[in-house]
């Protein structure tokens, strides 16, 4: 089944966001917002919302500002916690919708949309729910000097020295490569993107990356409690999104929560049979945690008719 989703816009601290909003066959429903990884695009996430609206969910599948078909300058500036602030414009704007029941709203984030998700949702409680798949930044410092060891993490520091310098007398900052990956299967990925995707550039500003740096969401998760959290990591070869990065985040977040170690590598939970495994767990979990459990309800003040009933 192909899911036709309703093109929308809506504003996010007075930047106008694009999402593609799909709707299930029954509605009102539960919702959820997708948000994908960096300056990819939404329609990557098509694929992934499919699963949901076919599980009888109302998704909406974001742009971050700067990105894509959402407004905001510099283009392609990646900078996570403006876009959790965007995770948080879309569940107000999902709750103007007839079609969603606003008080069961959910969060699901793909590879660093993931722990972007659940920075949101550990601000905003008005997220039910958060699934991440393939998670890989829970600390962005640490992250860096992983994947780039301490001497290219030393480099890349320089770079963004000069790059202040630029700023400072330009007031824009350098443009680089938004991914450059050296693993055999992803190598060709932003390629095939730009192929697929109209929209996307495989591009960002330089200063993304100081914001990457100082993007700590470990430091947070720990208040997310009581929203359920999954997360779905890849326990195969993967260099990118790191399975101890995902367990140090788990070992410090609250109940309930849940870690789903699949044995799959860097593409497995994109594509195949770790997609639809994958996707099976995500499903399941809005389903008991979004749909059917009961919500909290306030205790009304006592009265003096109340206070008898109960003496009685």
């Amino acid at each position: 089944m192909i899911v036709r989703p309703e093109e929308v816009r809506f504003p996010s601290l007075g930047t106008c966001c694009a999402g593609d909003l799909y709707l299930p066959e029954e509605t009102p429903a539960p919702a959820l917002v997708l948000g994908h990884s960096g300056v990819m695009v939404k329609e990557a996430l098509s694929v992934f919302a499919s699963y949901f609206v076919r599980a009888g969910f109302v998704v909406l599948a974001i742009d971050y500002r700067t990105v894509g078909a959402s407004e905001g300058e510099p283009r392609g500036l990646d900078h996570p916690e403006r876009q959790a602030e965007d995770f948080r414009s879309a569940i107000s704007y999902l709750r103007t919708r007839s079609e969603v029941e606003p008080e069961r709203i959910g969060l699901w984030g793909v590879s660093v949309g993931g722990s972007v998700a659940v920075q949101a949702a550990a601000l905003d409680r008005r997220a039910k729910c958060v699934v991440v798949q393939s998670p890989s930044v829970w600390d962005g410092w640490r992250y860096l000097e992983r994947l780039l060891g301490s001497e290219g993490l030393r480099a890349l520091r320089d770079r963004l020295d000069e790059d202040w310098e630029r700023r400072y007398r330009t007031g824009e900052s350098a443009r680089v490569p938004h991914l450059t990956l050296d693993h055999e299967n992803v190598k060709h990925g932003p390629e095939l993107s730009a192929q697929l995707f109209p929209s996307y550039r495989n591009e960002k500003t330089l200063d993304s990356t100081e914001h990457l740096l100082t993007f700590a969401p470990e430091n947070l998760i720990h208040r997310l409690a009581p929203t359920p959290l999954l997360m779905i990591a890849n326990g195969g070869h993967d260099p990118y999104h790191l399975l101890d990065e995902a367990q140090s985040a788990f070992a410090k977040a609250g109940e309930p929560k849940r870690l789903e170690v699949l044995p799959y590598d860097v593409l497995g939970l994109y594509t195949g049979p770790g997609l639809e495994e994958a996707m099976g767990l995500a499903v399941d979990w809005f389903d008991r945690y979004l749909r059917r459990t009961r919500l909290a309800t306030a205790t009304p003040a006592p009265t003096r008719e109340t206070v008898a009933a109960v003496k009685q």
